[in-house]
């Protein structure tokens, strides 16, 4: 499938690459983060949210922990899941009643996702071979920072912005952490998932008591 101009196929999906997958089992939480990603964007529970953005992290450290050592990919995990909760404390005194979406916002995001994924799988193989990654890493990894860099541009919450800004950074840090193996660099990269949770844990905080005043 593809698109083509003067002879040159532009777009094109040749879904054997997908058959060089490492590991087959690694499908499924592949199709996990997807379906996490859509349900993300059909609710507007915060809590059901965390719960999906938890399952992204857990899905994610599945993978990377048959290509990295699992105490490096369990610390991946923790400094995730502890990111969640210090951002959930702070929603749970502000956010206590979600709002329904309007059906027609629900149908332009789903679209708006589905064509995000058809681009993830045009662009999947040449960035794993290129930078010579696990396809699986590169996949959960194309998929998590498509999501975030659209869950920005469309939402106007604080913290889904900061939700999606930790999601983000987690899909850059699973290609760049395959990549780079030091200790140093990679804690510092937990670090600043933690000041960025901090940070978005201050900013719901300050903004509703802006506002309340």
């Amino acid at each position: 499938m593809g698109v083509c101009v003067s002879g040159f196929n532009i777009l094109s999906i040749d879904w054997r690459y997908f058959a060089i997958m490492d590991h087959w089992i690694n499908i499924i939480p592949i199709l996990i983060i997807t379906a996490a990603c859509v349900y993300i964007f059909i609710t507007n529970d915060w809590r059901r949210m965390l719960i999906a953005y938890a399952i992204l992290y857990v899905c994610a450290f599945v993978i990377i922990a048959q290509y990295w050592s699992f105490t490096f990919s369990l610390v991946k995990l923790i400094t995730g899941l502890m990111s969640l909760v210090v951002m959930g404390i702070s929603i749970n005194r502000y956010y206590a009643i979600p709002e329904k979406k309007v059906k027609s916002e629900l149908v332009f995001r789903l679209i708006a996702l589905c064509l995000i994924f058809i681009l993830v799988a045009f662009m999947v193989y040449r960035i794993s071979n290129y930078l010579s990654i696990s396809l699986e890493i590169v996949l959960a990894s194309l998929l998590l920072v498509g999501f975030g860099i659209f869950q920005l541009g469309i939402t106007h919450e604080s913290y889904k912005l900061f939700l999606a800004i930790l999601v983000l950074f987690f899909g850059f840090e699973l290609v760049f952490s395959s990549n780079e193996t030091s200790l140093l660099v990679n804690g510092l990269l937990a670090v600043v998932t933690m000041l960025i949770a901090l940070m978005g844990s201050f900013m719901i905080i300050n903004e509703n008591e802006t506002g309340e005043e």
